[in-house]
């Protein structure tokens, strides 16, 4: 299956990506993130995500968006997911890949059912599977794995 995942970061993207492709997938990556705040940690991020794909050789496409303002909680968290989930459904359409994921499903911290729900609903707008796995179990692993490698 060829799937696209959005990446926010190399943590977070690690385990999922490596266990898709370990499972036969062909993996490319989107890394969009403009909810980061300062040119220097959205760069760290990305060069991150770039040194990533190469060691594990995938492709990543790579939107430079920086930030985007929000005047309340509610529309941070659309921006937190709503933004970046329908990017790529968008470029997964255009592009005709199979499914979309996203490696906020590995993160802890963030509200994975509101994370389902969008990618849901851009799966029905954009008639693409939205690949809704639970990657959290392999979250900790994907930490180590950055780690090892020397990313950030």
């Amino acid at each position: 299956m060829k799937i696209l995942m959005h990446m926010c970061c190399a943590r977070c993207a690690a385990y999922p990506i490596t266990k898709l492709m370990d499972e036969g997938n062909e993996v490319c990556g989107l890394y969009y993130n403009p909810n980061i705040h300062t040119d220097v940690e959205f760069e760290k991020r990305a060069d991150s995500v770039i040194k990533f794909s190469e060691i594990k050789q995938f492709n990543v496409f790579y939107y430079p968006d920086l930030v985007v303002e929000v005047d309340s909680l509610e529309e941070l968290d659309l921006t937190r997911y709503d933004l970046r989930i329908k990017r790529t459904f968008e470029l997964g359409k255009d592009l005709g890949y199979d499914a979309v994921s996203t490696s906020l499903l590995c993160n802890l911290d963030l509200d994975h059912e509101k994370i389902l729900e969008i990618g849901h609903k851009y799966s029905k707008m954009f008639d693409i599977p939205f690949y809704d796995e639970d990657f959290r179990e392999g979250f900790l692993e994907g930490q180590e794995m950055i780690e090892e490698l020397g990313l950030y």
